[in-house]
């Protein structure tokens, strides 16, 4: 059945009315009209008809129940075909559009006067380059100039038109526009507004060993990595991959390593650049090169043996759609992990199948994929929309909201913060929500600044609206459904839209969906990590954007250790927690106390901080490391 998500265009990075359609497990349509645009979307008129544009075209799958049950069988170790992964060929032959449908849509791309840059391994995915005017001709939509709050972006007036003849064969036509629609997801320690000087720098220099200055060694420790470097896994042997939507400086990833002492080789990194950018070495003027940064400094610090493949993608919905593409086409990386991310209900139904079809590919190919839950707590659409401007309402970040994606949440470890006014203490690893500092905050800064700047802080994670309860959570204590009463109510005037108040979106209660996060590290910049980004060390970072990559380190070091390819790394987890639970041996550690600022974390699986932390040399042992 589906249900239908009405939401601000300026959600959806739209400019036209309509009503997207997710598919939603059993859910009634809801009945609130869609704002047909954003008031503060300024028209300036037709796009020049000789810009030109690099589209991406999803095909659709073929054989997908087979192909679900091949996949389920990759992670069962009683099954015939247990890690016994195929190649982008063969994915092509079972589950690809056939060379002839391909043809047909490369064929009239070309009659078009597109360039077809690449028709990918799989036979599900095609980018190519075009003008505006030749899209006008091959999809039958106009393209236009806008503006948002200062910003330039083109967009499609209307949804493209997919001629007949190809209809059955092309699922969704992106790239179109030109708007930026994903998010980095990490945060620091407040360096503006009230509370900024509140909580000092630590001292540059003396890096590593302290909450708030965390290193990748300090990682190792405190979740029982370095036993397996002991005994010389170290991930050599192995590639990691980074999809990403910034540039960055190599030399500063170097110079974290060198400067933790890693055994690490010169030239490990390869960059990679999908659809023409960013260019890798746009470095620490390029919006998110940061996020880059860590990306790359985290996994490759966990893992200092392994090689490390970084995509670089532009920040469109066809630019990260075709960086998993690019990655899983060229199947040179044993895990792959993003650190971008969206509300899950920003996305279109159409957009989302072309997301999860890479990711089967992935699956099949034996490539874990790892994303940040998001840092928004249990509020993912609030970081945008803040209370008390807008009601507070439960949701999860894409893409790790897809089952076929390891969600990574974020922790608090025990810490002492001093702070201008007092101290802060949190005694035991909790789950990271801000709401800890809201005595503090509210006694010193009082109660509106802690309700605008610090609600939706904290480890996201919650019950998806797009996607029902996979096989590996169903009848797990602890997994929830939609909560009720949730409804995003926002002053008009949020949007220039008048006085008064708008209901903009309601998402039904009761939903069977997807949880996350799966399972949480350390991400609260209070008790986080330091950063070498732009020739010098920085302190207090934090968010899941550090989990997600440090999940990628772990993983490809279990990776060296098989001495092969993991594979769908979700069902294997949860098969591991339902074999060990939180007893002796288990590469579970439970997280009982703090909440993520709505869901509260538990000695069982919970939205807060998923099945708990990692105890990893456990995890490698329960995989199959000997």
């Amino acid at each position: 059945m589906k249900t239908k998500l009405l939401l601000l265009c300026v959600a959806l990075g739209a400019i036209t009315s309509g009503v997207q359609a997710i598919t939603l497990p059993g859910a009634a349509p809801l009945a609130k009209p869609r704002v047909s645009a954003d008031p503060r979307i300024v028209d300036l008129g037709l796009a020049a008809s000789s810009d030109v544009k690099t589209i991406s075209l999803s095909l659709a799958l073929r054989n997908a129940d087979q192909l679900d049950t091949f996949i389920a069988g990759l992670a069962e170790p009683a099954n015939p075909n247990f890690r016994k992964f195929i190649t982008p060929q063969q994915f092509a032959a079972a589950y690809g559009q056939t060379p002839e449908s391909v043809a047909a849509v490369v064929s009239y791309l070309k009659s078009k006067g597109f360039t077809v840059n690449k028709v990918f391994a799989n036979n599900l995915q095609i980018s190519a380059s075009g003008t505006n005017a030749q899209i006008a001709a091959a999809f039958g939509v106009s393209v236009h100039n806008y503006s948002l709050l200062g910003k330039r972006f083109q967009a499609p007036v209307a949804a493209p038109a997919i001629p007949a003849a190809l209809a059955s064969v092309v699922k969704s036509v992106n790239g179109i526009s030109t708007r930026s629609v994903f998010n980095k997801r990490s945060t620091t320690i407040p360096r503006t507004g009230a509370l900024a000087g509140d909580v000092g720098a630590k001292v540059a220099g003396a890096i590593g060993g302290t909450p708030g200055q965390y290193t990748t060694v300090d990682l190792a420790a405190k979740y029982n990595i370095n036993p397996l470097y002991a005994r010389g896994v170290t991930g050599a042997g192995r590639t990691i991959g980074i999809a990403t939507l910034a540039g960055y400086a190599q030399s500063d990833a170097y110079t974290y390593w060198q400067q933790l002492a890693l055994p690490i080789k010169a030239n490990r990194i390869v960059d990679v650049v999908v659809d023409g950018g960013p260019l890798p070495d746009d470095g620490p003027g390029s919006d998110g090169a940061g996020e880059t940064t860590l990306d790359v400094q985290q996994s490759g610090g966990v893992a200092p043996g392994a090689k490390l493949r970084v995509y670089l993608a532009p920040n469109t919905d066809a630019g990260f759609i075709d960086v998993f593409a690019q990655a899983v086409d060229e199947n040179l990386v044993d895990v792959l992990s993003v650190s971008w991310g969206s509300p899950e209900v920003y996305s279109d139904d159409a957009t989302l199948v072309a997301f999860h079809n890479v990711f089967l590919q992935a699956a099949a190919q034996g490539i874990p994929v790892i994303a940040a839950a998001g840092d928004a707590g249990a509020f993912d659409i609030n970081r945008g929309l803040p209370y008390p401007h807008c009601s507070t309402l439960l949701g999860v970040d894409f893409p790790a909201a897809d089952p076929l994606v390891l969600a990574a949440g974020g922790t608090t470890l025990p810490n002492t913060s001093p702070h201008k006014f007092g101290n802060v203490t949190v005694p035991t690893e909790r789950a990271w929500g801000w709401d800890y500092l809201k005595n503090y905050i509210v006694t010193n800064y009082g109660t509106d600044l802690y309700y605008s700047d610090y609600l939706a802080v904290g480890g996201g994670g919650g019950v998806s609206a797009l996607y029902g309860v996979p096989s590996f959570q169903k009848n797990l204590t602890g997994v929830q459904k939609t909560a009720a009463a949730q409804s995003l109510i926002c002053e008009n005037a949020v949007f220039d839209n008048g006085s008064g108040y708008g209901d903009y979106l309601d998402v039904p209660a009761n939903l069977a969906g997807r949880n996350l996060p799966d399972v949480s590290l350390n991400a609260d910049p209070y008790s986080g990590y330091a950063v070498y980004f732009g020739g010098a060390w920085s302190t207090g970072s934090g968010g899941t954007s550090f989990v997600a990559p440090q999940l990628n380190g772990i993983l490809t070091l279990i990776s060296a250790g098989l001495n092969g390819r993991v594979g769908p790394i979700n069902p294997q987890l949860y098969a591991a927690f339902k074999t060990y639970g939180y007893g002796a041996g288990s590469p579970f550690k439970p997280i009982s106390a703090g909440t993520n600022q709505y869901y509260q974390s538990t000695a069982t699986y919970n939205p807060a901080t998923g099945l708990g932390s990692l105890d990893v040399n456990a995890l490698a042992k329960a995989l199959g490391v000997k």
